[in-house]
């Protein structure tokens, strides 16, 4: 791609960076409940085999699927009815790594009040905007052992609180994952992620189809009703961005999208070209300075173009609506 990007100064930064919040709607009133089970700090290296085993039983009758999915899956010891399991697991807290990675959780998540207040309000703004959509009844927090950050069924949500103790703690940074990885195992990013599992679980259905064009509008749905359910926070930490990263991608959006148009991509259906734009990665390939994913973020841009532009629209229809040239004939880029 050629060299045409926008570089930053201070002043651009600021101006960038002090754009009003969308989608503010008063939620004191919407109804919802969430219960809070901390697997993380029941099962602590301080407990014993006694404790376990009446944990477990508790478990079992609180969460039979997702905690099943737990110890046989995350931890592989086998199901939570088994007589073993208890000692296993009682094995598994005495680990020397795991009670690393425990006390790494305790220290980013041993006050939860933050992160529970977080959920329930994001939640009821869910509900208000989508009133008969599927809510979760509870969320279930462990250490899946870096195995699974983030999983929803059709009334549990389950969050491997290690997935989120970010890059710089001592165990994470020993982990062979990618650099960009441990990058997005920030705290800052579990409400959104917790917000686009609940959603491609039970609320939103994958829409992205074959095309270039398709995987956009599904993924900037997906990304405006995220920012719907968290509209306090940063645009950045919505997308998973540094505020750096998304101030380039803002600066540079008309030269991206004049570089899809050119190369004749929009309906375009290569795999290679969607995972350059859609998938996780150092960057978004062949776009210069670029921070991964643009394909979500032009996606968002896009939807953020129709919803302007039909504000009588609700979420619910918005999500409804299959036409896709109708929703990108909104969408007109500025050159900054």
């Amino acid at each position: 791609m050629r060299n045409r990007f926008i570089y930053l100064t201070p002043i651009i930064i600021f101006i960038i960076a002090c754009k009003s919040e969308p989608l503010k709607v008063d939620v004191s009133n919407v109804d919802f409940q969430l219960e809070i089970i901390r697997v993380d700090q029941q099962y602590n290296s301080q407990a014993s085999l006694a404790e376990i085993s009446k944990k477990n039983d508790e478990l079992i009758q609180k969460s039979e699927e997702l905690y099943s999915y737990y110890t046989s899956e995350m931890l592989q010891v086998g199901r939570p009815d088994q007589d073993s399991t208890a000692a296993f697991i009682l094995k598994f807290t005495q680990d020397s790594i795991m009670q690393l990675v425990q006390n790494g959780i305790d220290d980013t998540f041993g006050d939860f009040s933050d992160v529970t207040t977080g959920l329930i309000d994001m939640f009821r703004h869910l509900k208000y905007h989508i009133p008969n959509a599927i809510l979760p009844k509870q969320v279930m927090t462990y250490n899946s052992t870096f195995t699974n950050g983030m999983l929803s069924t059709s009334e549990e949500i389950g969050i491997g609180l290690e997935m989120y103790i970010g890059e710089e703690n001592e165990i994470v940074q020993q982990i062979p994952f990618p650099v960009y990885f441990k990058k997005r195992m920030n705290a800052d990013y579990l409400l959104p992620d917790v917000a686009e599992s609940w959603l491609t679980a039970n609320v939103i259905e994958d829409q992205s189809g074959d095309s270039f064009l398709s995987n956009l509008i599904y993924f900037g749905k997906l990304y405006y009703v995220i920012k719907s359910m968290l509209p306090e926070m940063s645009d950045h930490k919505v997308l998973r961005y540094t505020e750096e990263e998304l101030i380039w991608a803002d600066l540079n959006e008309y030269n991206v999208w004049q570089h899809i148009v050119e190369q004749n991509w929009v309906y375009n259906t290569e795999m290679k070209v969607k995972m350059r734009y859609f998938k996780p990665a150092p960057t978004t390939v062949g776009v210069e300075g670029s921070p991964a994913m643009l394909g979500q973020f032009i996606g968002w841009k896009i939807i953020n173009a129709y919803m302007d532009k039909n504000p009588e629209l609700t979420i619910k229809e918005l999500i409804a609506e299959r036409n896709l040239t109708k929703i990108l004939k909104a969408y007109k880029p500025n050159q900054k």
